[in-house]
């Protein structure tokens, strides 16, 4: 079990309803503080613009393709099987198809072929014999590959987005961002927005136009693409997904129209929110479970029923994925919380990404489960499987958290990889099934010794929230949800606004499926708002519901959104943390001072004396508070590695069994229960605490254990 709640790190605090105030905050926060900067920020359309033959070789590659196009040669787009791969072979095939090319397309196969133009598909791509290839999102570490094509004959051209490494690949153009020489101003456009930049330099050249609706198919799907691929929005990306939006408010790609009026629904907006949790997915479910034949038919058809038909094929192949995935994340936790798990591996030791191994979990999923744990371990997570191309290997998807960079923690201890790649937020990479381990010690390694060089930097190794206001309860309406709304798109680099609201009393607390999520029902509990209430969930903090009850006092943060239910549209909250507030004293709001004190060795009798309380109240376990702290504890957590903040953990094991416990006296339980030998302890803090238990059929003896001596000699 994860019960612990974040550091809080708030950039300003209103009294008092400031709407305008709290929207001129949100934008100096991201760097907006100046009046052009905010007028660019706003504007409908967004504001960075760069022309396409900024690229280095731009100018190369539109002459490559036109040079084709006059003859009437051959075009083979090569992509790849996610949505930024998808949708930047669409953009392409659509564009010269409207110019009645022969133009063809690969996607590879996950699980047969692997990631980016291989050996594996080599003899696939020399069978279309093209006059040229353009690689998209993909092709710019595949060096043998590009060589071998050209050894036959054939003009390449990369275009890609990922990370490059020393050696770049030997193209007639590269078309990348990333490369260190480029003078692209912008360096973080996803695969499709690369693609994008092609067809606009075709246009721009006028030998081969494009026509209004291939842009604008063109912008819907790089817009989709952006929001999918985990890179900033911001700058160009930020206008590419305005635009998009823009068209999709009438959609002339038939894909995406079809697609929104089968899982939209009535009254809730197209946004990115939408896109991220609903389109994508199912995209996303094509590549993962099969090939990405539907989802191209999806984008690259015009025929009604047959885009109609893709896009069922797609739900249903999503359906299957949600299954899968989420088999595969409930194996993964129990590999990472179980005791079984070799000491240096557990989470309770380890300062570094979370890595995970199941030899037969599906490729598919690796990556989402990876983003899943990173998001409920609040830690960068790498998930394992056995490369369904070369037995001898295991291949991984790795996702970050925060402000990570996993793909230079990787970098860092690259010779321990056959290969890897990707970007700062997801990465993939292959390792010998004889190194996991070796990659693993490696990784951590790596992670403990740039916690150690970075000392001045403490806050690293917490788990921060970044809150953007702390606002009043009467500011938490849905006027000021909509007028948030001008900072729109949100995403990485331009985060949705986490806000806070203080004392707030709980009046329900209600569990949702099956008690994975919880629904709190809010008020501030003042007589001039008695008909106020907020209602906020909060994902995969189900565990909260034995720890909060209707009448408790909270302090919560949240990001806001609306609900709609049958055409009626309200302001809901969405959980990012939540702190009871225990008005008992020193003892519950300066645990942490009780216990660095302790830790230094003061006697009881003085720290007893800060805390206004004789040691047998606030400090000394009772013979019925062991007994309920390990009754709680055991039966909450089972034989499961567990970390928890004493604050919550005390207030849980109150809660459940009706007796008060202050976490102090939660720390010397657990302590006493770890040197009576029925419970292991991992790494823990001033306020946070790591455990497992031991099974036990004898009877234990806690009063002969250390701490239990030293408690009850100093009172």
């Amino acid at each position: 079990m994860l019960l612990t709640s974040k550091k809080w790190k708030t950039a300003v605090s209103f009294d008092k309803e400031y709407t305008d105030a709290l929207i001129s905050e949100l934008l100096r926060l991201r760097q907006i503080d100046t009046p052009e900067k905010e007028a660019e920020f706003l504007l409908d359309d967004g504001g960075m613009w760069n022309d396409p033959f900024l690229f280095n070789d731009m100018r190369k590659a539109v002459d490559i393709v036109c040079e084709t196009l006059d003859k009437n040669g051959k075009i083979l787009v090569y992509g790849d099987y996610d949505c930024d791969g998808v949708t930047a072979t669409s953009i392409m095939v659509r564009y010269f198809r409207s110019h009645e090319a022969k133009v063809d397309y690969i996607v590879p196969h996950r699980a047969e072929h692997g990631y980016g133009l291989t050996e594996n598909i080599l003899d696939k791509v020399l069978e279309h014999a093209p006059d040229l290839l353009i690689t998209v999102d993909c092709g710019i570490t595949n060096i043998d590959a590009v060589k071998c094509v050209k050894e036959h004959g054939i003009k390449v051209i990369v275009s890609d987005h990922h990370n490059v490494k020393e050696e770049l690949p030997d193209a007639d153009a590269l078309i990348c961002s990333k490369i260190n020489d480029n003078t692209y101003p912008y360096k973080e456009l996803c695969g499709a927005g690369v693609a994008l930049k092609i067809v606009e330099a075709m246009g721009r050249d006028g030998r081969y136009k494009v026509s209004g609706s291939i842009w604008r198919q063109s912008l819907e799907l790089a817009g989709i693409a952006t929001i999918a691929d985990l890179v900033p929005v911001t700058g160009e990306n930020r206008t590419i997904i305005k635009k998009a939006f823009k068209s999709m408010a009438n959609p002339i790609n038939p894909g995406v129209r079809i697609m929104n009026e089968i899982i939209l629904d009535h009254g809730k907006k197209l946004d990115e929110t939408f896109i991220s949790f609903n389109f994508v997915p199912r995209i996303n479910a094509a590549g993962r479970l099969y090939d990405s034949s539907d989802a191209l038919k999806l984008f690259l058809s015009d025929d009604e029923k047959a885009v109609k038909k893709a896009a069922e094929a797609l739900g249903k192949q999503n359906d299957e994925r949600k299954l899968i995935e989420s088999e595969v994340f409930t194996q993964a936790v129990k590999q990472i919380e179980s005791p079984d798990r070799p000491e240096e591996w557990l989470i309770t030791n380890t300062v570094g990404p979370i890595v995970a191994y199941g030899s037969k979990w599906h490729q598919g999923v690796l990556g989402i489960v990876a983003g899943k744990l990173a998001a409920y371990y609040r830690r960068p997570a790498i998930v394992f499987t056995d490369d369904s191309i070369d037995s001898g290997n295991v291949k991984g998807s790795g996702r970050a958290y925060g402000e990570f960079d996993l793909f230079e923690a990787i970098e860092h201890i690259s010779d321990k990889c056959v290969g890897f790649g990707g970007h700062k937020k997801a990465a993939g990479l292959v390792v010998e099934k004889a190194r996991l381990k070796e990659f693993m010690k490696a990784l951590e390694d790596n992670a403990k010794e740039a916690l150690s060089e970075d000392k001045d930097s403490k806050d690293e190794d917490e788990d921060f929230i970044e809150i953007d206001a702390d606002i009043p309860f009467e500011q938490v309406t849905f006027a000021t949800y909509e007028k948030t709304n001008v900072l729109k798109p949100f995403g990485i680099g331009n985060k949705k606004p986490v806000f806070s609201t203080r004392n707030l009393i709980v009046t329900d607390a209600v569990a949702m499926s099956d008690g994975a999520h919880i629904r709190l029902e809010l008020c501030d509990g003042r007589e001039e708002h008695r008909n106020g209430f907020l209602s906020a969930v909060g994902f995969n903090m189900g565990q909260y519901l034995d720890v909060i009850k209707p009448g408790d006092r909270v302090d919560i943060a949240y990001t806001m959104n609306e609900f709609t239910y049958r055409g009626n549209v309200t302001l809901s909250l969405c959980l990012e943390d939540i702190k009871p507030i225990v008005d008992s004293g020193f003892m519950w709001q300066k645990n942490d001072i009780a216990e660095e004190l302790y830790r230094s060795g003061m006697p009881l009798s003085q720290i007893e004396k800060l805390a206004k309380r004789t040691s047998a109240e606030a400090f000394i376990p009772s013979k019925t508070q062991y007994a309920q702290c390990y009754k709680v504890l055991s039966s909450k957590c089972g034989n499961t590695v567990s970390t928890m903040d004493t604050v919550l953990a005390a207030k849980m094991i109150w809660q459940v069994s009706g007796v008060e416990i202050t976490p102090f006296q939660v720390s010397r339980c657990l302590d006493v229960f770890s040197e009576a030998g029925i419970m292991k302890r991992g790494k823990s803090d001033s306020d946070k605490v790591c455990f497992s238990f031991i099974k036990n059929d004898g009877k234990v003896s806690l009063t002969s254990s250390e701490t239990y001596m030293r408690l009850n000699a100093d009172e």
